[in-house]
């Protein structure tokens, strides 16, 4: 779940101007054990982001999104021996090498799951149209993968977009706000057949079409050297996705 005040925590830690990082609480500690002034407060304070903020978060117009999902490779296998202290330190300098580059390309952390990061590039987070955040989405995954890549933080992408919605939470309880739409269970699906260090999507989408301007472009260009390496693979069958076929790229550092 996206939740506002993670949200805030995260923009003041790592230095992301935002509206989210400027709200106050506008409760106190009596009125807080109160859900009614709870939800009152909430709403105040999604009035004061601005409507852009106001037209998602209550109004529930969906939203068109890229989506990443990074994590580290083999995490469980290759950590398995750290205790908690070692891993609370591993996943600090994880998240200050990673999330500093989610922010730097407009991104935004909608849950934080151990060593996984789901993060969203599009409204009411950032401007632009879906190819836009595409672009920026694309950016922020090249440069995680070539920072991490042959480090103890090596990372895999997931990169998927689509429609979604913010639902509130209807207890009034927290900020929180959860992303339904087909979109978020198939980056998950994908994710779980993601190859390591490298960035995985799905064929017949529009990032699919976004990296085949880029390859055709590549394929004119007088330079003979190739970044990014493109890959095909079969999906088999996924419950609830309707894509057979993915592709994932690799970082070619010849």
């Amino acid at each position: 779940m996206a939740n506002l005040d993670q949200i805030q925590k995260l923009n003041r830690r790592y230095g992301k101007q935002s509206p989210i990082a400027d709200i106050t609480k506008s409760f106190s500690i009596n009125e807080a054990l109160d859900p009614d002034n709870i939800k009152k407060a909430l709403s105040r304070s999604i009035a004061n982001l601005g409507p852009e903020f106001s037209m998602y978060f209550e109004l529930g117009l969906p939203a068109e999104i890229a989506l990443l999902f990074i994590d580290v490779c083999g995490f469980s296998t290759r950590f398995g021996s750290l205790n908690g202290d070692d891993i609370a330190r591993y996943f600090d300098e994880y998240y200050d090498k990673v999330i500093p580059i989610i922010y730097d390309h407009h991104g935004e952390i909608d849950k934080v799951i151990g060593d996984g990061i789901v993060c969203i590039f599009g409204p009411p987070f950032m401007s632009g149209d879906l190819n836009q955040c595409i672009s920026k989405a694309d950016k922020c995954a090249k440069e995680i993968i070539e920072a991490t890549n042959g480090t103890k933080f090596s990372s895999k992408v997931a990169f998927h977009c689509g429609s979604i919605n913010y639902f509130k939470n209807k207890t009034g309880l927290y900020k929180e706000f959860t992303i339904i739409g087909k979109p978020l269970t198939e980056l998950f699906r994908l994710e779980s057949i993601s190859i390591d260090n490298e960035i995985n999507y799905y064929d017949g989408t529009l990032i699919r079409d976004y990296y085949n301007k880029r390859i055709a472009a590549s394929a004119s260009s007088t330079s003979s050297h190739i970044t990014w390496l493109h890959s095909e693979g079969e999906i088999g069958s996924l419950r609830g996705v309707s894509y057979r076929r993915y592709y994932h790229i690799s970082y070619n550092e010849k």
